[in-house]
């Protein structure tokens, strides 16, 4: 197994677990990550947290499972790999924090920057050295980039490789927060359980509006809203947050 799937009270950690390779996926943890995801959305998990054993996150993809590929080969490869698993991951409903450590890089930058959020040590290296390699970016790179940090900086990523630091991505607006290294899990582990105590239904709405939101003109993204707030008002959850607030107490979401 290349992936370690653990639980935290109400939080699953998937454990990217291919130390000696920088946890670069191949098509074995490509598999066991589809399948967890496949699984939490099942049993509607409340978090998942992904994180990597060893010296660093994620490497990206393992380029020794595409080497020899040339032309058509390597598109279908792709689509099968890297392109399913962020398809896969950026639309999941379950949200996700992502708790990232030394190098993060290429497909890596994928399960970081498109996790809902994400929280990088001080020491951590984000690096979108596509190019370098002659390489294509993928994982959508260059539709994570741009929303995230505009477009004049990410071109500095995607064309001329400059990796960015932890605190430089939390100033940034790259990821959600920073943290001390020896802090990281604590308060990745924090916010994960923040999002597991949230109506899921109501989140997971949230979710897909966020994701969508630069491709929406303005009358489908408030047809969108609610129409959304329709669906979410006949839930468990939202009579628990009207009576919550007009009971002036904490709301106890149960995910129905």
């Amino acid at each position: 197994m290349a992936l370690l799937v653990e639980r935290n009270g109400d939080v699953v950690h998937l454990v990217l677990d291919r130390p000696n390779a920088y946890n670069a996926i191949d098509p074995t943890l490509r598999d066991e990550l589809l399948a967890a995801l496949e699984t939490a959305e099942a049993e509607k998990t409340r978090c998942l947290l992904v994180r990597g054993n060893g010296r660093g996150f994620c490497a990206g993809m393992d380029l020794k499972a595409a080497a020899g590929l040339r032309g058509t080969a390597v598109t279908e490869t792709m689509r099968r790999s890297s392109g399913l698993l962020t398809e896969r991951f950026l639309a999941t409903p379950v949200p996700v924090v992502a708790a990232v450590h030394g190098v993060c890089a290429g497909l890596g930058l994928t399960l970081a920057l498109g996790a809902d959020h994400c929280v990088a040590a001080t020491d951590a290296r984000f690096v979108a050295a596509f190019l370098s390699r002659s390489i294509v970016p993928d994982g959508a790179a260059t539709y994570l980039l741009p929303r995230l940090i505009g477009t004049a900086r990410a071109r500095r990523m995607l064309l001329f490789g400059e990796a960015i630091g932890g605190q430089e991505a939390a100033d940034i607006g790259l990821i959600g927060e920073s943290s001390a290294p020896g802090e990281l899990l604590e308060t990745a582990q924090a916010r994960a359980e923040q999002l597991a105590t949230m109506p899921t239904q109501a989140l997971a709405y949230t979710k897909s509006l966020l994701r969508r939101s630069f491709e929406l003109d303005i009358a489908s993204l408030l047809f969108e809203e609610r129409n959304g707030q329709g669906l979410i008002s006949t839930t468990a959850d939202y009579a628990e947050g009207s009576a919550a607030f007009v009971e002036k107490r904490p709301p106890r979401f149960t995910g129905g």
